[in-house]
């Protein structure tokens, strides 16, 4: 009866209007997903029938599988880097969008050379992405590391948008031109990823010079696109 009593408090009280504190939601190595809970801290003690602790209003609840939950003052970006996560825990106003696990088949399609025909016919350099299958487990939250391949661990990571990332393999660049490879990544849906490969590069010379090595086939500019999905069987 006090649980059936308990879900019904939680179903009616559940407002966001009336939240005060953060959870943050973690696995072991797969980072946290932080949200403002649904509850006050009043509401917390009346249903679970314990006392908070003091300053809680200020605290972080963080929860583990398999472990109970605990309180805890820590910088919330602490917290998601020592659960195997990258950067700040962005604070949701509801449950972040998580991919599901399992087998996931990756399938590139052609790249968009319109704008660098030197590179017709040749390999294309895709930042380590190919067309693949592989079982994924997300651990409750979406990182692109667990699509791309193992040998990207140099990889450099940086949160866009909201179930958007993008990543940095390659990023040369110095006086008198330079090269990049970009790969962006978002989640459409639990069973969805669409994402694209960028390879750039660029020599800078005279434009009497640049235009003499365009007319021969050679232009000192180029830029490959390759989109690719990435879907759930």
């Amino acid at each position: 009866m006090r649980i059936i009593f308990g879900l019904v408090i939680l179903f009616l009280l559940a407002l966001p209007a009336r939240a005060e504190f953060v959870i943050a939601k973690c696995s072991m190595a797969g980072g946290c997903q932080c949200r403002l809970a649904d509850l006050t801290i009043a509401d917390m003690e009346m249903i679970t029938g314990e006392k908070m602790p003091a300053g809680a209003k200020d605290m972080t609840m963080v929860t583990v599988p398999g472990r109970d939950p605990y309180w805890t003052r820590a910088d919330r970006t602490e917290i998601n880097v020592a659960y195997g996560g990258m950067g700040q825990c962005d604070v949701q106003l509801f449950d972040a969008m998580a991919p599901e696990d399992g087998n996931w088949t990756i399938q590139m399609a052609a790249s968009d050379l319109s704008a660098c025909p030197m590179l017709k016919g040749k390999t294309m350099n895709t930042g380590g992405i190919t067309s693949a299958t592989r079982n994924i487990q997300w651990g409750g939250s979406f990182h692109p590391s667990k699509l791309a391949d193992a040998g990207n661990a140099s990889q450099r990571w940086s949160k866009v948008g909201e179930n958007s990332w993008r990543g940095t393999m390659v990023d040369d660049q110095r006086s008198g031109g330079g090269a990049s490879v970009v790969q962006g990544y978002t989640l459409v849906t639990p069973r969805l990823i669409r994402g694209y490969s960028l390879f750039t590069f660029n020599i800078d010379m005279p434009p009497e010079q640049a235009a003499m090595m365009a007319s021969m086939g050679m232009p000192m500019n180029c830029r490959s696109y390759t989109p690719f999905t990435a879907r759930k069987n």
